[in-house]
């Protein structure tokens, strides 16, 4: 039976009308039914892995996360449009083989970008510089340079390139490393009084220095050792096209003042003693080129 309506037979252009906007739906159905699923790095869903033990740069406490690293995956969640699980934990020693193996698809924990690293992953970065220092105690107040630290023990912990500079330093300054687990194994022998420095990254020693301000913990000021450290995040290899989008993002954020405010928010104790930070810290789009999405840091 054709359509009617209250006064009788729909006209035969009404009809085709009808027909063609059931048609149509019908098109816009099978349409939306074929769009494919938003992916990044061949992921419909975004596992990242982070520090939860280092206060003003990856720092977990009460399921709630803090610090400069945790900024920067809010950044990067904003500007790309994929799903993001809850972040995981991961060690030191464990964040290379996290992304091999895929229990992570993207790491951004105090990542130092190195040749050996690169060899195995792709890094996108630096969006941080430092350079190892050291941390000491209230029992230290005359620890001033690198020699006041003759005959003690320095402390740092496995999976960084902390404890490769650290190496020399029994020829070098007389002084014993001693390599622990993680960082608060550190801290803890630091404030107990069984070790007289923590080194590694300044950056992250600025981060303990806040936390443990009531036990006198301090950065010692001006005294470094080993070569810059560039922070990068780390990626699966076999991603390129996903990794330059991530750089070229990156290179135009580290210029923004939206970066030099999240460094403020997460580390005030490193911007409060060290005023001309900036110029230490902050990488240049030309160092973030030279280390992105390659095999090899470029000259």
């Amino acid at each position: 039976m054709a359509p009617t309506s209250d006064t009788g037979p729909l006209p035969a252009r009404l009809l085709g009308i009808v027909a063609a906007l059931v048609l149509l739906a019908g098109l816009a159905a099978c349409s939306s039914s074929k769009e494919p699923e938003r992916e990044f790095l061949g992921v419909q869903r975004i596992t990242v892995a982070m520090h939860n033990d280092l206060p003003g740069l990856s720092y977990s406490a009460n399921y709630d996360r803090s610090g400069l690293d945790f900024i920067m995956l809010q950044h990067i969640q904003e500007e790309i449009d994929v799903d993001f699980s809850e972040p995981v934990d991961v060690s030191s020693g464990d964040r290379v083989t996290q992304l091999i193996e895929r229990k992570a698809d993207m790491t951004i924990a105090s990542f130092s970008i190195t040749a050996e690293r690169m060899d195995e992953i792709d890094f996108v970065g630096p969006y941080l510089k430092t350079r190892q220092g050291f941390l000491v105690g209230p029992e230290s107040a005359g620890v001033k340079r690198l020699a006041d630290l003759r005959g003690s023990q320095i402390c740092t912990w496995q999976g960084t390139t902390s404890v490769e500079s650290l190496e020399g330093i029994k020829e070098t300054v007389g002084a014993d490393p001693v390599t622990l687990t993680d960082a608060s194994d550190c801290i803890e022998q630091l404030i107990d009084g069984q070790v007289k420095a923590v080194s590694t990254d300044q950056a992250i020693l600025y981060g303990f220095a806040r936390q443990y301000g009531k036990e006198g913990l301090r950065v010692v000021p001006d005294v470094t050792i080993g070569a810059p450290q560039h922070y990068g995040i780390g990626l699966p290899k076999g991603h390129t096209g996903d990794c330059r989008r991530l750089a070229s993002w990156l290179k135009k954020h580290v210029g923004t003042s939206s970066w030099i405010r999240d460094v403020e928010t997460s580390l005030p104790t490193l911007m409060e003693e060290d005023p001309g930070w900036i110029s230490s810290y902050k990488p240049s789009a030309a160092e973030i080129e030279a280390r992105s999405c390659r095999d090899s840091i470029s000259p």
